[in-house]
């Protein structure tokens, strides 16, 4: 049989390079090296969501003739994610006069961001998504009024997992004050959380998720350095407390601590069902200004399932959250 070789041509047009793809950079922003990637993960919610539970009364009684059993209650936590946006512009000038300059084809007119540069911008920025979200995963509140001239003010974007645990049914004995913690005392503080720690949550060990704040974890790290400097001092000591991992949730405030089921601690997104909504625009071909605008919109949020007034039922320690 006759065979034929076919040749086709392609032209990719400049602009193509600098599309970034959205859901790789909401993967890497939003879950990726985050405290969240350790959460449940309630992904494609638009405005609102409920979470079920299940509980159930008595359930072993005596035989007998007659049927004998108890309630079960079935219950669900409604939860609303936060509107956020991306912003940020780039003076196409001062990419001219950068050390970019190299890159660009001569003229004033042409391809304004190398791939290059897009390939590197779209990874700093989903970093930098990725780090500001992991603040307000656990210090946000909405109490503070957000200022756009006022960097820190971000945090009012939405309510954090510790202002939220303020408000939970904790008992008292499982909503531990914290104190300054340093190599000296974190050894005491980390017993005082594991003596707290509910039975249901000491059966479970291999479902809880640990969390402390990064001065909690370095506090440990060389506790367990000076009982054996020989070991320690050249490597990374493990960051395991009787059996249990700790998980460092940089996000966390200073000298905190929080444990719970894995599945109690809710992360919320939208960013499955619009990929499309990260736009890069040239706004050289629109407004006539020499700017590269970035803009996307997403909802993210944050929260939390079974904590309860009763102790056999609360399945929460936290360890100096602020809730004055």
């Amino acid at each position: 049989m006759a065979t034929r070789d076919l040749k086709m041509s392609m032209t990719v047009a400049t602009e193509a390079l600098l599309q970034v793809n959205p859901k790789e950079f909401y993967t890497k922003a939003l879950l990726e090296n985050r405290s969240s990637s350790y959460f449940r993960q309630v992904l494609n919610i638009k405005e609102k969501t409920k979470i079920g539970n299940l509980s159930f009364g008595t359930l072993l009684f005596p035989s007998d003739c007659e049927y004998q059993g108890g309630n079960s209650t079935l219950g669900a936590k409604e939860m609303s994610p936060c509107k956020i946006q991306i912003g940020t512009d780039l003076c196409m000038y001062e990419m001219e006069t950068s050390f970019l300059a190299d890159w660009m084809k001569a003229g004033s007119n042409g391809e304004w961001m190398p791939a290059e540069y897009a390939t590197f911008m779209y990874s700093e920025l989903s970093r930098n998504v990725s780090d500001l979200l992991e603040v307000l995963t656990w210090q946000g509140d909405t109490d503070v009024t957000f200022d756009p001239d006022v960097p820190s003010t971000f945090i009012g974007l939405c309510d954090g997992l510790e202002k939220q645990l303020c408000g939970a049914s904790i008992p008292t004995a499982q909503r531990l004050a914290g104190t300054t913690i340093n190599s000296s005392t974190v050894i005491a503080e980390l017993t005082a959380v594991y003596n707290a720690l509910p039975t249901r949550i000491k059966q479970i060990k291999e479902d809880v998720l640990w969390c402390v704040s990064q001065n909690v974890a370095d506090s440990y790290r060389l506790a367990v350095a000076l009982q054996s400097a020989e070991v320690y001092t050249a490597q990374d000591p493990e960051l395991n407390f009787l059996g249990y991992k700790l998980t460092v949730c940089a996000g966390m405030s200073d000298n905190t601590m929080t444990v719970s089921k894995a599945d109690n601690y809710v992360f919320l997104a939208d960013l499955v069902s619009d990929p499309e909504d990260l736009n890069v625009i040239d706004l050289s071909k629109t407004t006539g200004d020499k700017t590269i605008r970035v803009r996307s919109d997403f909802k993210v949020g944050f929260n939390f399932l079974n904590d309860s007034a009763t102790a056999d039922e609360n399945e929460w320690v936290t360890y100096g959250l602020d809730c004055a």
